[in-house]
């Protein structure tokens, strides 16, 4: 604990909605677009940088009508029946992320500033003189990178005199994520987590192993073992889904045992432990970035078939690489029950083309599509 921090706060529980708020939903960055711009930087050997907002959900201004009682011992004397109308948000209300972030969006777009219009909290400035800097925003955490340095400060003085800021200076730690930028490209990787992982479940002093699923494991949810805590399952899958973030090598296997968190058994439990015993293997593993000549972009795709034993679905898995980057990786089960492994393939495809569309209008031209 560097210092304590007191606040004010709203019982944002007391909240109905259409009275006291409507929209509360507000954007912030994905993870992908976070490891693209990892990997744009590594490639153009450029640095990230990082601000956060102090206390920023003060900064949002209300669009409803919102009444709070007086604050014990901050009574106004003479007027104690009364409550007070908040013109700007507090941390507690359900809308002030919301707020927060219409506040930040109008200062961006009234400074030069486009969102992309497939990635609402990614900036975009474009100078003059060719200049670009690029912004990611997730809450009150902004990451930011150009060609030109000079630019740097400059939106550092721009951002402070409208809100209270810490200058972090370079990326090193952002969203969980441990950042190593170096000479010759970027590490991340989540190896405290991990640690934190191991520590919490006690499988600290556990035997490693080197593949997070044995081959040709079966999983159902009729399995006759013994039934085991849900809530504690459901805890250890939750845990094990954020390490995906560097972890790509681990994502069918956490897939899989997240089909049983409802009423998982010893076997489910097992199968997940023995992950846990794979972190302990590759503790340190993570991501490297770096710059390579051939900066194609390039999606690699396979898929098994009728892999599920209670549904017969099958399961897709897919990757994205910038040069030999990788930036984006999925898989999971498919949403139809197909008849052929032909059938099942062009799922698998349709599925890739409509992760491109989203990225960029012509498919063709963003990635290359490669058979395993």
């Amino acid at each position: 604990m560097e210092r304590y921090k007191a606040r004010l706060v709203a019982k944002g529980y007391k909240q109905r909605q259409g009275i006291d708020y409507e929209e509360v939903y507000a954007h912030v960055v994905r993870m992908e677009t976070i490891c693209l711009l990892i990997s744009l930087a590594a490639q153009m050997k450029q640095k990230i940088y990082q601000l956060d907002v102090k206390s920023a959900f003060l900064n949002g201004y209300l669009e409803e009508q919102v009444y709070v009682e007086q604050p014990l011992y901050f009574l106004v004397k003479n007027n104690e029946d009364k409550v007070m109308k908040l013109n700007k948000a507090l941390y507690g209300l359900k809308q002030s992320q919301r707020a927060w972030n219409s506040c930040i969006d109008k200062y961006f777009q009234d400074n030069g500033f486009t969102h992309c219009l497939h990635e609402y909290a990614l900036y975009l400035k474009v100078h003059t003189n060719g200049n670009i800097l690029l912004v990611c925003l997730y809450i009150d955490g902004l990451i930011f990178m150009g060609n030109n340095p000079s630019l740097f400060e400059a939106f550092n003085k721009d951002m402070s005199r409208e809100f209270e800021m810490t200058d972090i200076g370079l990326m090193s730690y952002y969203l969980g994520l441990e950042v190593k930028q170096m000479e010759g490209g970027i590490f991340i990787s989540q190896e405290n987590y991990m640690k934190e992982i191991l520590k919490k479940f006690n499988m600290l002093d556990c035997n490693p192993v080197n593949t997070p699923m044995e081959s040709g494991t079966k999983l159902s949810k009729f399995d006759k073992g013994e039934k085991v805590n849900p809530t504690f399952f459901k805890s250890l899958v939750g845990c094990l889904w954020y390490l995906t973030c560097t972890m790509p090598d681990i994502l069918f296997a956490i897939g899989v045992v997240s089909r049983f968190m409802e009423a998982p058994t010893s076997t489910h439990l097992k199968i997940a432990k023995r992950i846990l015993r794979y972190l302990k293997c590759t503790i340190d593993f993570g991501l490297f970035y770096s710059s390579f000549s051939d900066f194609n972009l390039v999606g690699v795709c396979d898929n098994d078939y009728a892999g599920d034993t209670d549904d017969r679905k099958s399961t897709t898995g897919f990757v994205f690489f910038l040069g030999d980057s990788v930036i984006f990786w999925s898989s999971k089960k498919q949403s139809i029950v197909t008849l052929l492994t032909c059938e099942t393939e062009y799922t698998t495809t349709i599925s890739l083309c409509v992760v491109s569309i989203g990225t960029n209008r012509e498919p063709g031209s963003l990635y290359s599509l490669v058979d395993p």
